[in-house]
């Protein structure tokens, strides 16, 4: 489909935009310290698992061990986030759109479109590169949470873990895939965010006052799991009066984030 005038003004409008130094630097900083978060997050749940566990007279399903496994995903995840990061930079396409052959529709082509959109694409290749750290981070943790869950030890936990790194199944290749999305501000937006999206789309030229929604939204969010606020979010009761282990976690979220602010405040 042939661009219109309204493509050309978007793709200036959005790259100038995005063309900041201040831009970069607050995504690259936001990115590293979600992605350092995980392993003290699932520490933290970890222990606030041992006693809700038992007060909820289920099994136990977060591990210290996840904390390990999700250090050393990280960190195999670098050298394949970084050839992510160039291949973007490369073709001015991520992998994952590559492979879906989701291309991002441009407007100026050749050169100059490559140079104007330049500020977006490096948004982009940063993203490439932190998802895969946060990927490996997920799958590896998923993998070392689940063979934990079967009440596995010794060689027998072992040769599970090794199995399932072999061949992860659907279910843990989904939620590490959700797991780096979310670390990344780019999950499904909650209610709120995708009313605002909806609304934005349907009226002409909104998108040229509102260009970003979905991360802004989900970073506020994941502010708020992060702070008391997050004793109102109506999962974490729904979860616990459910005996699910997802309300360690965001107990987890709600405990680090507060405490990291409560210190902060002290220093001012």
């Amino acid at each position: 489909q042939k661009p219109k005038m309204g493509d050309y003004i978007m793709e200036l409008w959005i790259n100038s935009i995005l063309s900041g130094p201040k831009t970069h630097i607050v995504n690259a900083l936001s990115n590293t310290a979600f992605a350092a978060m995980s392993p003290i997050e699932r520490g933290i749940a970890a222990a606030v698992d041992i006693p809700l566990s038992r007060l909820q007279g289920r099994a136990a399903a977060r591990f210290f061990s996840e904390v390990p496994a999700d250090v050393a995903g990280a960190l195999s995840g670098i050298p394949e986030g970084v050839r992510a990061a160039l291949r973007t930079l490369r073709d001015g396409i991520t992998p994952a759109q590559a492979s879906k052959w989701e291309f991002r529709r441009t407007a100026f082509p050749g050169v100059a479109g490559r140079v104007i959109r330049l500020p977006g694409t490096m948004l982009e290749a940063a993203d490439s590169l932190f998802y895969a750290i946060n990927y490996r981070a997920a799958l590896n943790a998923g993998i070392v949470r689940q063979a934990r869950a079967e009440k596995l030890f010794g060689a027998k936990l072992l040769d599970r873990i090794a199995d399932l790194k072999l061949e992860p199944s659907a279910a843990l290749i989904k939620n590490a895939s959700k797991t780096a999305e979310y670390r990344l501000f780019r999950g499904e937006p909650g209610k709120i965010t995708g009313a605002l999206m909806g609304a934005r789309d349907a009226i002409p030229g909104a998108r040229f006052v509102l260009p970003f929604l979905r991360t802004p939204g989900n970073l506020l969010a994941a502010g708020f799991e992060r702070s008391p606020f997050g004793l109102a979010n109506p999962s974490l009761w729904r979860n616990l009066a459910n005996k699910s282990p997802e309300a360690s976690d965001q107990i987890s979220r709600l405990l680090l984030g507060s405490g990291v602010a409560a210190g902060l405040g002290a220093m001012v």
